[in-house]
């Protein structure tokens, strides 16, 4: 009788036994998410950092048939208050994307003043200095460079919730 349980165990378990695989997800100082399967791979500066995804596959799935769930846990880092890291983290992530377009945007009203200034004070192609129209110029072509950080800035902002959504965090976790 004993042997018969055995077998029938080992029967509704062993054909759904699961494996446990994790990545590991961080997000660098220029707001790429990275993933890996391996934690040493993770640059020892984000690896407190990192968050621990779960892989749980079936021996009878498809290879390409796995299940993923995020652990809202830290790799490494076991503990409750590790939501509120997260958390925490993610927020910093919004807070610096919104400095670095409020930084631009002032750069950039900073340089159109400027622009403005010299091109008052160049007087047109008759009277006007060169040197003044090509400083004018220069400013320019930094405001385009700044008005691509501006632009970068806004995008970076936009897909943040997009991949806070794609990596499991509640919507409400961006907000302060």
């Amino acid at each position: 009788m004993t042997v018969y349980a055995q077998a029938d165990q080992q029967a509704q378990t062993g054909d759904k036994e699961r494996k446990e695989r994790f990545l590991y997800q961080w997000t660098d100082d220029k707001g790429v998410v990275h993933i890996t399967d391996d934690r040493d791979k993770v640059p020892k500066a984000y690896r407190d950092k990192a968050l621990k995804l779960t892989q749980s596959k079936t021996e009878d799935e498809d290879q390409g048939q796995q299940v993923q769930q995020k652990s809202v846990a830290p790799a490494g880092v076991e503990s409750e208050g590790a939501d509120s890291a997260d958390k925490a983290a993610w927020q910093q992530r919004m807070r610096n994307a919104k400095q670095r377009l409020a930084n631009a945007e002032t750069q950039y009203q900073v340089l159109t003043q400027r622009r403005n200034e010299l091109l008052q004070s160049w007087g047109g192609p008759v009277s006007g200095r060169i040197d003044t129209r090509a400083e004018a110029d220069r400013v320019e072509q930094e405001m385009r460079d700044v008005q691509k950080e501006v632009d970068a800035a806004r995008q970076e902002l936009e897909d943040i919730p997009d991949q806070a959504r794609k990596a499991g965090i509640p919507p409400g976790w961006l907000r302060e």
